[in-house]
């Protein structure tokens, strides 16, 4: 198979839809004629981030964020470009003609492959004559043929090195294996780790099984109920969401996501058709787990087990969410231990609208802190009070205004002596710390000139032609090589569109980062002559300045008579041109 071509990869992006595709990830308003979400590259708390249909960009005039379709599903999902475009292409349904062997491939490609393998081995194993018991215990809790088919459950064998001895064939290396965490080496014996257990795949967030979930289902005693991978070069399970890359679409569709303790109940729930759900795989959470679901920009709704680390873990993440600035919720499942039990005591109907109702993280809060309190007593309701105030300093003043507004009516407590309490900033404050934040680098004169200059030559090949006549040149490097790539890709094809030249160098990064910036900065460039001509100009004046500069340095240096001369002679000139 051939590699892939500009020409294809230029294809797929003019018949994708930026607008269409940043929908898939981001609830999208249009805005006149463009549209706007709030960006997932950056804290944000409004609209920022504005995508145009005509031009086929997005970009975030706060974080400075921009590129094409093919930039936003490589950052929103940090993939590589092959697998952006991949994905894109997949998106629209165009089935890509060539591969990416130019590009640089994974480093884990070789891991990834082994552990494809063993996926399809384990799938295999179910659906044999041995894996009907298996089978029969995944019926018996409600998982479908169809969901062991959606998360690829599979079965590892009672026997001790099966797996090992047919990967051997495969020309792996023990090494390999072990790094991996699929065998064990005890003394000079090689087992398999994972034995007459059903096997689910652990997926990154790019779809790449990365572990296991190893589950016995024979009622072993004496016997650890799940078995993981341990950690090694590819699975680290504090940045592990289970299920997260085949929940993205149900998320988007119901504008919100639910998170579980373990593998068995996000596959129970998505049975269930509750699809919308992601796992943890443990009950703390890490930053990289806790960034990847602020990205979504959807309310978080935690349904962690109903018992004493569940709890424990539902405050802690709680706060660890809103300290992050996300939209919060919490179902508590009343009456059962985990979702599983719950829907086999109350029905699955009665777990949605747990759901559906799911309260605040703040309401959660403030009910659990006055267990096992009498608020009837001074004492107590001093504790409650502090306890409140102790878990509410890092929310926002309007937060804790609202809430103090709350104790002050249900206890009859002097708002005044509750705000003493808390660390609420004047108005004057804020307005001081806004207007601090605001505060932009001075960009001088000739930059803001050569960017807009960059800018519109991609906009349309007029400028190129100007550019050429009568410039030809700036000062720094990047700038040189930046514009030297537009007139190369005019060239070669005739025209340029923005979009496929963002395409174009996409693999080098500083050109990309310093078009990124360019295109960041002339939000409200308009397609003028007049205006791009005083571009130029400003150019040249500046470039002319700095030459004279120069010469007047040389020839203050210069010995020679004659030399000194004809430098003096032409900085006469350039006075003249200035």
């Amino acid at each position: 198979m051939a590699y892939i071509s500009e020409e294809e990869l230029n294809n797929i992006r003019s018949n994708a839809d930026i607008v269409d595709v940043i929908s898939d990830y981001l609830d999208l308003k249009q805005r006149g004629r463009n549209y706007v979400a709030v960006c997932p590259f950056h804290d944000d708390h409004s609209p920022s981030l504005v995508v145009s249909r005509e031009r086929q960009m997005f970009t975030c005039f706060t974080c400075k964020t921009s590129g094409n379709v093919f930039s936003f599903v490589m950052k929103y999902e940090n993939v590589s470009f092959p697998e952006a475009v991949q994905t894109v292409a997949k998106k629209i349904g165009y089935t890509l003609k060539g591969d990416f062997s130019n590009f640089k491939e994974s480093k884990y490609k070789k891991e990834y492959e082994i552990m494809d393998f063993v996926t399809k081995y384990y799938t295999n194993n179910i659906n044999t004559t041995s894996g009907i018991n298996a089978l029969k215990y995944l019926e018996n809790r409600g998982i479908t043929k169809d969901i062991i088919k959606e998360f690829n459950i599979g079965l590892a064998f009672d026997k001790r090195d099966d797996l090992y001895n047919i990967l051997l064939k495969k020309n792996y290396s023990l090494q390999d294996l072990s790094d991996l965490g699929l065998v064990n080496k005890i003394n000079l014996n090689v087992y398999d780790t994972f034995i007459n257990r059903i096997m689910i795949p652990i997926e990154n967030l790019q779809g790449n099984v990365v572990g296991f979930t190893g589950r016995i289902y024979n009622g072993e005693e004496d016997t650890a109920k799940y078995l993981n991978t341990k950690e090694t070069k590819i699975f680290k399970k504090g940045s592990i969401l289970f299920n997260y890359h085949n929940a993205r679409n149900a998320i988007r569709e119901t504008k919100t996501v639910v998170v579980v303790e373990g593998n068995m109940d996000a596959i129970t729930l998505s049975a269930k058709g509750i699809k919308n759900v992601v796992a943890l795989m443990g009950v703390a959470m890490s930053q990289v787990q806790i960034d990847t679901l602020k990205k979504l920009n959807v309310p978080i709704i935690l349904m962690l087990d109903n018992d004493a680390a569940g709890l424990d873990a539902t405050l802690k993440n709680g706060e660890l969410l809103r300290k992050a600035g996300v939209d919060t919720r919490v179902v508590r499942l009343s009456g059962a231990k985990d979702p599983d039990e719950y829907i086999r005591a109350k029905g699955v109907d009665a777990l949605k609208d747990n759901i559906k109702h799911a309260i605040s993280f703040l309401d959660f809060l403030l009910e659990h802190l006055k267990q096992d309190l009498d608020l009837n007593n001074i004492t107590d309701l001093k504790k409650y009070i502090n306890s409140i105030i102790s878990h509410i300093n890092y929310e926002d003043d309007l937060t804790k205004q609202l809430i103090i507004s709350k104790i002050s009516k249900d206890y009859l407590i002097d708002e005044q002596i509750l705000i003493g309490e808390l660390n609420i900033n004047p108005k004057k404050e804020v307005v001081k710390k806004e207007e601090k934040r605001e505060v932009i680098p001075k960009v001088s004169k000739y930059h803001k000139a050569v960017s807009k200059i960059l800018y519109m030559m991609m906009l349309d090949n007029k400028y190129i032609t100007i550019y050429k006549n009568k410039l030809g040149y700036f000062k720094e490097k990047i700038e040189r090589v930046v514009a030297s790539e537009i007139v190369y890709y005019n060239s070669e094809h005739g025209n340029i569109n923005i979009a496929d030249f963002i395409t174009y160098i996409t693999n080098n990064e500083e050109l990309s980062d310093y078009v990124s910036n360019i295109i960041s900065e002339n939000k409200n460039t308009s397609d003028s002559v007049s205006e791009f001509n005083d571009c130029v100009d400003a150019v040249l004046k500046i470039l002319k300045k700095d030459e004279m500069d120069e010469l007047v340095e040389k020839i203050k240096k210069e010995l020679d008579m004659n030399k000194k001369m004809e430098l003096m002679t032409r900085l006469t000139e350039i006075k003249k041109e200035v």
